[in-house]
């Protein structure tokens, strides 16, 4: 019926059957009315919801700011909502359209999808016959391999992309493996950022798989390669495709030559590290500076906290530390034929790259995820390989917190023991959705110094944009008792980021670990949203019904 009041796109206001479909959405919105903490945020969608709450926002002058925010998230579930109804839709679609085609998922397994199905639905939604042909093959998968994901997205909590992360991390995986890592990952999905739930997934795929996993690392190695290719007026790419450690190590070099060419440069950190990498390519720079025995700005500045100088922060623009006088920026906009300068690197001794590994995997003795900040989860062996030349520090971490403990200190000229503990404890800066290496960021005091003490509590790494944010009208961040730190937005929302847990899944407790499906507990969900469809299309009929306490009690 409510499909039916649909069909008519154009309706007049006064359309009775769209007054009956809005009276529909009252008869909801009343079966609900006794769920305190309902907000738009947070209700499953569904037909009637996205009804309710395009009737109610009708208004966008009147809505609170709150309102606002929770009316966007609403919106956003009802979305993937829709897009997870067309996801079964497309499924049944190729079903119906039997074929082998085992170029469809560019593997050799075979798929029951016929040649041209893609053209259909390409046709009908306007869209090229490969991207056709990726939605219809994600449909099948999500229907036939993950149904569990796609039935999270039909509540709203996973958009599309979170979506298309999981079955691209799993594409290439055998269908047991595929469901052990959805296994460990599904729970947490809804709460994290697409990049945060990558970074996951390839855990888990390294966990579930670590020989594939290695193979697959080997294989995708021996096609680096350069290339490059033309861009709009008169630019041009140049585009590398190396090991994850070689990369994060040059753009980090990078970064800390832009920061050595000083304050008073005009140009932004990007410029910088592009001029920089044409002048080391093209040989009109060889060396850098020799280091200096007195410090610049920008090394304190790293090494301490920043409640005054957080501004500075490596990857804002026109920020750095200072530099000599004397020294000009490298192949400035002036043009190519300048002398060639020769910037000071900010902090040259630190490590280019920081690989978190358990002791077990470094001795061989098993092959456990490891972890390249900045980048994201890395095979045993590259890990085990990038061991062979750096320095080592000793982590010991609470086996039931997965918090760090202890941070060995045994490399050249370390920072202070509390800045080197904080950092160890955060590995990433502290927003709940940022994912900057708390290695290139600030040490920042949750509560002012010097109304709050200088202690592993009260410190979190941070960049540069949290720091502004944090002290932006209406922001507030708290220290809870448990290690998490908690910001409020000016709405009012909550939110919260946790120290890095340095425990595999494995070895995670049961609150935390990917827990079973509750049979019993899903089918008493599914019977209670059975029974009040039943109750509404009884209230929609005309049909009397019977209050709960006007049921007939045991035994009858």
């Amino acid at each position: 019926m409510f499909d039916q009041l649909c069909e008519e796109v154009v309706a007049e206001p006064g359309d009775p059957r769209l007054e009956d479909a809005f009276d529909w959405a009252c008869i909801e919105r009343e079966l609900r009315r006794d769920d305190e903490d309902r907000t738009w945020g947070n209700t499953v969608p569904s037909g009637l919801f996205a009804l309710e709450i395009d009737s109610d926002t009708c208004d966008e002058a009147g809505l609170s700011d709150a309102q606002l925010i929770d009316a966007v998230v609403g919106f956003e579930r009802v979305t993937g909502w829709a897009e997870a109804r067309q996801a079964r839709l497309l499924a049944e679609f190729a079903r119906r359209r039997s074929g082998d085609d085992p170029a469809l998922m560019a593997t050799d397994k075979p798929c029951t999808m016929g040649r041209f199905a893609p053209d259909e639905v390409g046709l009908a939604l306007k869209l090229a016959r490969m991207t056709a042909k990726a939605r219809l093959g994600r449909s099948v998968q999500l229907r036939q391999v993950l149904p569990e994901t796609l039935t999270l997205w039909s509540q709203g909590r996973l958009d599309e992309r979170r979506v298309a992360a999981i079955c691209e991390a799993t594409h290439y995986l055998s269908v047991e493996k595929a469901r052990a890592v959805q296994q460990r990952v599904l729970d947490r999905a809804p709460d994290l950022t697409v990049g945060q739930l990558k970074a996951a997934l390839k855990r888990a795929v390294i966990a579930v798989d670590p020989e594939g996993a290695a193979e697959r690392h080997r294989a995708a190695r021996r096609d680096r390669r350069v290339s490059i290719s033309e861009e709009q007026d008169g630019m041009a790419s140049l585009w590398a495709l190396m090991s994850a450690p070689d990369a994060q190590a040059s753009f980090q070099w990078l970064t800390r030559l832009a920061l050595g060419c000083g304050r008073d440069d005009p140009r932004g950190m990007d410029a910088r590290r592009a001029d920089l990498a044409a002048a080391l390519l093209s040989g009109r720079l060889t060396h850098a500076a020799p280091e200096s025995d007195t410090e610049s700005d920008a090394d304190a500045d790293a090494d301490t906290d920043t409640d005054k100088g957080a501004d500075r922060d490596a990857g804002d623009e026109g920020c750095g530390g200072p530099a000599p006088e004397t020294q000009t920026s490298p192949a400035g906009e002036s043009g190519a034929g300048a002398p060639a300068p020769v910037p000071r690197p900010v902090n040259p001794g630190k490590p280019l790259v920081q690989v978190l590994m358990p002791f077990s995997t470094l001795i061989g003795a098993d092959d456990k995820s490891c972890e390249l900040v900045g980048h994201g989860p890395i095979p045993a062996d590259l890990a085990r390989e990038i061991a062979t030349d750096a320095t080592l520090r000793r982590l010991v971490y609470d086996p039931l917190s997965g918090t760090v403990l202890d941070y060995g200190r045994s490399t050249y000229r370390p920072p202070a023991g509390l800045a080197d503990f904080v950092r160890a404890r955060d590995v990433y800066c502290r927003g709940p959705i940022c994912r900057r290496r708390a290695l290139d960021g600030h040490l920042d005091h949750i509560t002012p110094y010097p109304h709050g003490p200088t202690n592993d509590k009260n410190l979190h790494g941070c960049c540069g944009h949290e720091h502004r944010m944090k002290h932006a009208p209406g922001w507030a961040v708290r220290a809870l008792d448990d290690g998490r730190i908690q910001w409020i937005t000016p709405t009012g929302h909550r939110y919260h980021s946790d120290p890095y847990d340095y425990r595999p899944d494995d070895d995670l407790p049961p609150d935390k670990a990917p827990a079973e499906r509750d049979v019993a507990k899903d089918l008493a969900g599914r019977l209670e949203r059975l029974e009040r469809d039943r109750r509404t299309t009884a209230l929609w009929n005309g049909e009397a019904v019977p209050c709960d306490d006007d049921v007939d009690q045991p035994p009858f």
